[in-house]
C-alpha cells in the first residue's frame, strides 16, 4: 500500500469523525492525486494480477531564467496595444502558459535575489537599502540554506550560468558553496558583455563543488572578447549535453540581459535611429540564448519535462534605453515601476502546469523559494536526507497549488512587506488591493558606513503618506489617504510590526584596504584568500 494511499484513509477517516473537514478533505485529496504524479514523486502501484510494482515518478526539470533590470514596457505582451519592443518567443511562452500580472521583486538587483535564495524578505537580511559592491565583506549571511542546497538534497542537479551578486566576501560566499554544483558567469553587479570587465578588473569564472573535490575555481581569461550571452549558450548546451535526462536538472539562468552597458552585436539591430532600436536588439540576443536553450532541452528529451518560471529581477532603471510601460517609477523607487515585474510560466507539459491563462494574485520573489522546494519534494524529502527542517520565521509562501494547478480557494498571498529602509527612511507594503507608501519616495540618501541608522519606530518617515488602490490605479496617480484613514491605520499597524524584523545594514559593512582585485592579483577574488599560496597565472587553482 502507498503513502498516497494511507493518507486517503486518514482523510477519509477524519472526514467521518469531523464531518466539517469534507471539504478540506476533498480537496486534499484532489491535491495529492496531482502531487503524486508530478510534486510528490511518490510510488505508483501497477498490479493487474501480478506482484505490485513500485515505479519512482519522474521531478519536473526546472529552469529558472531571472532578467537583468527588464522592464514592464520591455516585453511585448504587457502592453500589446502600446507596446513598442517585439519579443515574440516571450509572448508565445506566456500566453500559453501562465501569466503572473502581480508578480513583485525587491527595487533592486542583490536584494531580489537574496530572498529568492533565502524565501526571506530583504530586510529581515540586512540587504534591502542598497546592492552589494564590490571589495567589502557584504555576503548573504551563510547560515541562510539557501534554495539550491535545499534542491540538491533533493535529488537534483544544480547548475548557475550568469550573474551571482550575493557576494564574494569570503570562499563560503560562492556560488558553488552555497548549493550550485556548477557555477559559470560573473561574481558583480555587472560587467562588460565582451571585456568582462569591472572597474578596470576582470570578472569572468567558473566553479565546481562535491565532496571528493572540493571546491574548484578557475578564472576564465580565454572568454575575454567573446559576446557574454555566447559564452552562457555555450556553457548551458554543454551542461545539459553532459546531464543524465533520469536526472531531475535545477538550471538557474540569472541573465545578464538586459543590464548597462547596453550592447548587442550589429547581428541583432533592426533599426539603429533610438536608444530603443539596441534594448531591442539585446532582446533579439536574449530571445535567440532562450530559443537555444530550449532546443538543447529538447534535444536532450527534457523540454515536455520542464518547469519554465521567467520573471525580471525589478523594474527598469530610468533611461531612453528601457521602459515600464504606463507604471511610475523606476528601479531604486518603490512606485509600481520599480517593484512590479514581468513573469510568467510555462511547460509543454500541461500535467506539470495544467493551470494557463493569468492570475491576479500577488507574487513575491521570496514565494519562489518554498514553491520551487516543494515541486523538487518538499521539506519532508530534505528532512529524510539530512535530519534538518524548514528554517524558522520564512516569509516564502509555498504557491505551488496554485500557481500550477489553480487549486486554491483564494489567493494565498494577500499582502506583501515590499521595504523598509531606515537610510532613506521610506517604506512600501501591499495588503489587499492598497499599497501604503511611506516616507520621501524621491529621497536620494546613500549609506553611510559610519551613521547610526536606527532599526525601531524611527527607521522611516511616517511624516509623509500616500495610499494607492492599485487595482483601480495601477499606475499611482490618485493618493487617496486623507479620505481613507482606516486603511492607512491599518497598513499603518503592520508596517510598524515589520520594523522589529529588521537586521543591521550590509551597506555599513567597511571596504577593505587590502582585497582583491589590486595591481598585483588583478581578479575579484576572497579577501580569505592569501598571495601565499597564488599560483603563478593566477588562473585557475583549488581550494579546501
Amino acid at each position: 500500500m502507498s503513502n498516497v494511499t494511507h493518507i486517503y484513509l486518514l482523510l477519509t477517516l477524519l472526514t467521518f469523525l469531523y464531518p466539517g473537514i469534507h471539504a478540506t478533505a476533498q480537496q486534499e485529496k484532489t491535491w495529492l492525486d496531482e502531487l503524486s504524479g508530478y510534486l510528490n514523486w511518490g510510488e505508483e502501484e501497477q498490479g493487474g494480477g501480478q506482484k505490485t510494482v513500485h515505479k519512482k515518478v519522474k521531478k519536473p526539470h526546472i529552469l529558472y531564467v531571472v532578467m537583468d533590470d527588464q522592464g514592464y514596457g520591455d516585453v511585448g505582451y504587457t502592453y500589446p496595444e502600446q507596446a513598442d519592443m517585439r519579443t515574440p518567443l516571450l509572448d508565445k511562452l506566456a500566453s500559453e502558459g501562465l501569466i503572473m500580472n502581480r508578480h513583485y521583486s525587491a527595487w533592486m538587483c542583490t536584494p531580489t535575489r537574496a530572498s529568492i535564495m533565502t524565501g526571506r524578505y530583504p530586510i529581515t537580511l540586512g540587504i534591502q537599502h542598497d546592492v552589494f559592491q564590490p571589495n567589502t565583506e557584504e555576503c548573504l549571511n551563510e547560515k541562510e540554506l539557501l534554495l539550491p542546497e535545499v534542491i540538491r538534497h533533493n535529488g537534483y542537479a544544480t547548475h548557475l550560468v550568469g550573474k551571482w551578486h550575493l557576494g564574494y566576501a569570503r570562499w563560503s560566499c560562492f556560488p558553488c558553496m552555497r548549493g550550485f554544483d556548477t557555477a559559470y558567469g560573473y561574481i558583480n553587479g555587472e560587467t562588460g558583455y565582451i571585456d568582462h570587465m569591472i572597474s578596470g578588473y576582470y570578472d569572468f569564472y567558473q566553479c565546481s563543488y562535491n565532496k571528493k573535490n572540493g571546491l574548484k575555481w578557475k578564472i576564465l581569461k580565454e572568454d575575454k572578447g567573446v559576446y557574454s550571452l555566447y559564452l552562457y549558450n555555450k556553457r548551458v548546451r554543454h551542461i545539459i549535453k553532459q546531464h543524465d535526462p533520469n536526472t531531475p536538472l535545477f538550471l538557474y539562468l540569472p541573465m545578464q540581459s538586459v543590464h548597462s552597458d547596453y550592447y548587442a552585436p550589429e547581428k541583432y539591430f533592426d533599426c539603429t535611429d533610438t536608444k530603443r532600436c539596441t534594448m531591442q536588439a539585446m532582446l533579439n540576443a536574449a530571445e535567440e540564448l532562450l530559443t537555444d536553450v530550449i532546443q538543447y532541452l529538447k534535444d536532450a528529451g527534457m523540454w515536455e519535462d520542464t518547469l519554465l518560471v521567467y520573471h525580471s529581477d525589478n523594474g527598469a532603471p530610468k533611461s531612453s534605453y528601457t521602459s515600464n510601460g504606463p507604471l511610475r517609477g523606476s528601479k531604486s523607487h518603490l512606485w509600481e515601476g520599480g517593484v512590479r515585474t514581468v513573469g510568467f510560466l510555462y511547460s509543454e507539459n500541461k500535467k506539470i502546469l495544467p493551470h494557463r491563462g493569468f492570475t491576479d494574485c500577488y507574487v513575491h520573489v521570496s514565494d519562489w523559494y518554498n514553491t520551487l522546494i516543494a515541486i523538487s519534494g518538499g521539506w519532508t524529502a530534505y528532512a529524510k536526507k539530512t535530519g534538518l527542517e524548514m528554517p524558522a520565521e520564512l516569509d516564502s509562501i509555498d504557491q505551488s497549488r496554485h500557481l500550477l494547478f489553480n487549486d486554491t480557494n483564494t489567493c494565498p498571498r494577500t499582502q506583501i512587506m515590499l521595504h523598509i529602509d531606515p537610510v532613506k527612511r521610506v517604506a512600501a507594503y501591499l495588503k489587499n488591493q492598497h499599497k501604503l507608501l511611506i516616507g520621501p519616495q524621491d529621497s536620494s540618501e546613500s549609506c553611510d558606513d559610519t551613521a547610526f541608522y536606527p532599526l525601531n519606530i524611527s527607521s522611516i518617515d511616517f511624516g509623509i503618506i500616500e495610499l494607492f488602490n492599485i487595482w483601480a490605479d495601477p499606475n499611482e496617480a490618485e493618493n487617496i489617504a486623507e479620505d481613507n484613514p482606516d486603511i492607512v491605520a491599518d497598513l499603518r499597524r503592520d508596517v510598524t510590526d515589520y520594523l522589529s524584523h529588521q537586521n543591521p545594514l550590509q551597506c555599513q559593512l567597511p571596504t577593505l584596504d587590502n582585497s582583491y582585485p589590486d595591481d598585483e592579483v588583478p581578479y575579484y577574488l576572497p579577501w580569505d584568500f592569501t598571495r601565499d599560496y597564488l599560483p603563478a597565472s593566477a588562473y585557475e587553482y583549488n581550494t579546501l
